[in-house]
């Protein structure tokens, strides 16, 4: 919604912050940037990897590396022609610290949603664990992350934007310094074009707004307790009251239902470990082992799409190919 507005780009997801979680933290930065620049997440910003080194310093220094996101960035808003750039990375909420220090101006947009719907939304996503205690924990690990920063940032409930998007639209507007424009309402009609990476998991978010129906609710007392309990400080921190259900469950059979959907979290953990081992390499991003890491973590969640196959992100020019693989 916010892209839509004439004087604003957001970028989906560069996740700059994320791919520096799995790069070797003693490895020079530049060396960081440039193994960035084969990454799906740039790739798909069709930003010239040229135009970013010519304004960067040689070697990049730590304290240089946000001035790198910030080129890329302007560089990509410059495209669209807006004035003013952003970045939505969910996960970056862990890197609230590292964000302000690059950007201490920086205007955050902290938004929540009801953890029942976000855990079972998350469970059924390809890069989670097909468990509601991984999407619930999810939650709960963003609640912490955030919690420090809380006097930094706008914090705004999801359900409140689909229920009264004009006036939470306008909270938004007035909090990053920009002028009302009737867009933000209709952006369907008025984001700039390929902005986003064409999954099936996210096209939705390029078309009209729609109602949050309580899809969890079909979910059993069990398991609306188990994500209950395990989120229970954003349930407290953002007015999410207990749902009322037809049975109550002993607290008992709410740990058991957790302990039962443990096994499949952690192997689902371990394949996304093993999917950060693989991409240390950045020719796995264009030889499948990437692609293939990635659809391992949670099988399901494909069945969703049969026979979709991975679309690739398109090469940047003044990118090299990539080499062969050695035996």
């Amino acid at each position: 919604m916010l892209c839509a507005h004439s004087r604003i780009y957001i970028a989906f997801e560069t996740s700059f912050y994320m791919w520096q979680d799995v790069y070797p933290r003693r490895a020079p930065r530049r060396a960081f940037l440039e193994h960035y620049f084969h990454t799906p997440s740039f790739r798909w910003l069709g930003v010239d990897p040229e135009r970013v080194r010519a304004e960067l310093p040689d070697p990049l220094p730590r304290e240089r590396l946000g001035a790198a996101l910030a080129i890329i960035l302007r560089e990509a808003a410059t495209q669209r022609g807006r004035a003013r750039f952003g970045d939505k990375t969910p996960y970056h909420s862990a890197h609230l610290g590292e964000i302000f220090a690059d950007f201490p101006d920086a205007r955050v947009v902290h938004i929540t949603r009801d953890p029942r719907a976000a855990a079972l939304s998350q469970s059924r996503m390809p890069w989670c664990p097909p468990t509601l205690y991984a999407g619930a924990m999810t939650c709960a690990l963003n609640e912490r992350w955030v919690a420090k920063y809380r006097d930094r940032m706008l914090r705004i409930r999801f359900e409140d934007l689909i229920a009264e998007p004009r006036a939470t639209m306008a909270l938004v507007l007035d909090y990053i310094g920009e002028p009302w424009d009737d867009a933000v309402l209709d952006h369907p009609r008025h984001l700039p074009a390929n902005i986003m990476p064409p999954y099936p998991w996210i096209e939705s978010a390029a078309h009209a707004r729609r109602s949050d129906a309580p899809a969890w609710k079909s979910l059993s007392p069990f398991e609306i307790r188990l994500i209950e309990s395990v989120a229970r400080r954003v349930m407290h921190e953002h007015g999410y009251a207990p749902a009322t259900v037809d049975r109550e469950p002993s607290k008992l059979s709410v740990h058991w239902a957790g302990a039962r959907q443990l096994v499949t979290t952690l192997r689902g953990l371990a394949r996304v470990r093993r999917m950060f081992r693989v991409q240390r390499d950045f020719r796995s991003f264009y030889d499948g082992r990437f692609d293939a890491a990635f659809r391992s973590i949670n099988p399901t969640a494909w069945e969703r799409w049969p026979g979709y196959a991975m679309p690739a992100p398109p090469a940047p020019q003044a990118l090299l190919p990539p080499r062969s693989v050695e035996a």
